[in-house]
């Protein structure tokens, strides 16, 4: 059985003793430590402390510790709360989802590492039946709408990552990048340089270069 997924192992153990915990219950407790530590506090045995219990109560259908990923994941898919049918208007149905997107990955930051891994329970798959629905009228065909769904997620998820840890500044930072925007030997770098030294930093907050990257995905795959 270990080489099955957890919602394939669900389907097989619903007969027999109530467990003493819900795959709901498990999945929020998991939640919970993996905000509050981040995804590597995330155990099998932190989970059960988190609950009251003991570690053993929890193996009736946690066996391994990429079962409380999943079950972590697909909990929070639940968060996206997208319509239940898309409107039709493709772009906007993806913009929609982008920031949704965006928004559980600010209040759930190791979704970014999880989610890209984890086996598909029944909201990531209405996620999923959604998003493809969505792509319909772009004429893509169902395999290169999976394509467009994982760059999109990628994008989003490395975006996100960059904005919460956002790089250094500093005197002797800032005179680096003097100098690399004074040597000639590298001209398209130096110009790029000098180019983000004089722009505006009012438009350059992170919804604004959010929804700029987005609007670049976006007419990429319109073109």
């Amino acid at each position: 059985m270990q080489d099955t997924v957890i919602w394939d192992r669900v389907r097989e153990a619903r007969k027999g003793p109530r467990p003493a915990h819900t795959l709901d219950d498990i999945a929020r407790a998991a939640i919970s430590v993996g905000d509050a530590n981040g995804v590597e506090a995330v155990s099998i045995r932190a989970v059960a402390a988190q609950l009251g219990a003991g570690a053993a109560s929890l193996y009736r259908y946690i066996s391994r510790k990429d079962d409380l990923y999943d079950l972590m994941v697909d909990s929070v898919a639940a968060e996206y709360e997208l319509p239940s049918v898309p409107s039709g208007e493709w772009e906007a149905d993806v913009v929609l989802v982008a920031r949704r997107i965006r928004d559980v990955y600010r209040r759930h930051p190791w979704m970014a590492e999880l989610a890209p891994h984890a086996s598909w329970g029944p909201n990531t798959q209405d996620y999923m039946e959604f998003f493809l629905a969505a792509l319909e009228p772009t004429g893509l065909g169902h395999v290169e709408r999976i394509e467009f769904i994982g760059l999109m997620s990628a994008w989003i998820a490395t975006f996100t990552q960059l904005v919460q840890q956002p790089a250094a500044t500093g005197a002797g930072r800032l005179r680096h990048f003097a100098s690399i925007a004074a040597d000639p030997a590298r001209p398209q770098l130096a110009q790029a340089i000098v180019a983000l030294m004089r722009a505006d930093p009012s438009s350059s907050s992170p919804d604004q270069l959010f929804e700029r990257g987005l609007h670049r995905l976006i007419h990429g795959i319109a073109g």
